[in-house]
This record gives structure tokens, sequence and C-alpha cells, in this order.
């Protein structure tokens, strides 16, 4: 019977076990929710400091009460907050579909996103390739990353420039659709205006002509 220990020490994937090992540990987690730790060492950071100015921990929890009503009641900050919301949940289900579809390397590193942004449709995502991946294999797989956003579609574009870049854009709503209705700034002149107001009005008959009088 062959040994355990002496088998795993002579294995050629040493260095990728650990490199994926690494992947499933506590840096790792911390590296992709990164965003959200920084805003809850924000948040704390906050109510301790008030609380320790104040010297009640009711005052700064009153405090921030007001602050979250206030943004969720604006209309722009709102906006902010959900484009914001939807933009982290993408990047950690893109990062789930890569773990998932082995859209990774042989040491189990995913390609990085440095940047992720909303957009009118949706979320667009800078993606960036390690080596030994390519942009066919994402390509292939943006159907798999349509359903993992739960979005309507997704799009896989190269960069034109380098190739170790590609843009993964997630669709959420269709702007064009039926729906949805676009007015032309013209129609805010008062001739176009006046002009749209007599086109709903029957238009005047044509007087007759002598030859149609005759007849």
């Amino acid at each position: 019977m062959p040994d355990g220990s002496r088998s795993r020490s002579s294995s050629p994937y040493v260095v990728e076990e650990v490199a994926v090992s690494l992947h499933r540990s506590a840096a790792g987690a911390c590296w992709r929710w990164r965003t959200e730790i920084s805003a809850f060492l924000v948040l704390a950071g906050s109510f301790l400091t008030g609380w320790r100015l104040l010297g009640s921990w009711s005052w700064p929890l009153v405090i921030l009460g007001v602050i979250a009503l206030v943004t969720g009641v604006l209309p722009w900050s709102r906006r902010f907050l959900v484009a914001r919301f939807w933009a982290l949940l993408t990047r950690h289900r893109l990062q789930r579909a890569f773990w998932e579809l082995r859209l990774h390397t042989r040491a189990g590193s995913l390609p990085l996103i440095p940047w992720i942004f909303a957009t009118s449709v949706g979320c667009r995502v800078l993606v960036l390739l390690r080596a030994g991946m390519a942009f066919d294999d994402f390509e292939d797989s943006a159907a798999a990353f349509a359903a993992a956003c739960a979005a309507r579609d997704c799009r896989v574009t190269a960069s034109a420039r380098w190739s170790s870049l590609l843009f993964i854009d997630i669709i959420r709503r269709d702007v064009l659709g039926s729906g949805v209705v676009i007015t032309s700034p013209l129609m805010r002149l008062p001739v176009f205006a006046a002009a749209a107001i007599d086109a709903d009005q029957p238009a005047p008959a044509w007087p007759e002509s002598p030859w149609e009088k005759e007849a």
C-alpha cells in the first residue's frame, strides 16, 4: 500500500494545491469582500468616534440613521447606492462563475476585476486575464455569466489594444424596449409643440376645384 505522505510530497502539483488552498483561505475572502469590509470599518469607526465624543452610544446611532434615511430619500444618492449594490453583486457572481467554470489558472488564480461601474443598461466589468487564459474561453461562457448574474444578456468584448484585457457587459434593462418612450428635445420648442397639438386635430378640408364643381 503506498504511503500517503510520500505520494503527496512527490506530486507535481504541490504549488497548485497550495495556491488553491490560499484562494479559499481567509486572505482570499478578505480580498474578494474588500469593499464590504471597508464600508463596515468606516461605519464602525464613525460609531465609535461619535460614542467617544458625545459620551453616549444612542446619539451616534441616531446620526447614522438620519444620514442613511436622507441618503435613501434623495433620488441621486438612492440611484447611486442601488447601482453600487448591483455592481458589487455582479462582481461576486462573476468571481463565482469564474471558479465554477474553471476559468482560472492551474494554480487556482482567478482573473482580476480591477474596475466595475454601472451603465444605463446594467454593469460593465473590466477583467484582467492572467497567464494561461484566453479571450475565447470567456466569450464562449457569456450565457453562463448572464445566468449567474440573473441578467437579460451578457456580451464579452476584447480590448482593441491589450489582449490581456476584456470587457464583460451585464445587461439587465432594455432602454430601447417597447415600453420606453423617448421624447425629442425639439418638442420643448413652441413651434414644434404647437405643430404636435395641431396634428391631433382633424385636418381642414380643401376647397373643391372648379372642375369638380362642374362634374
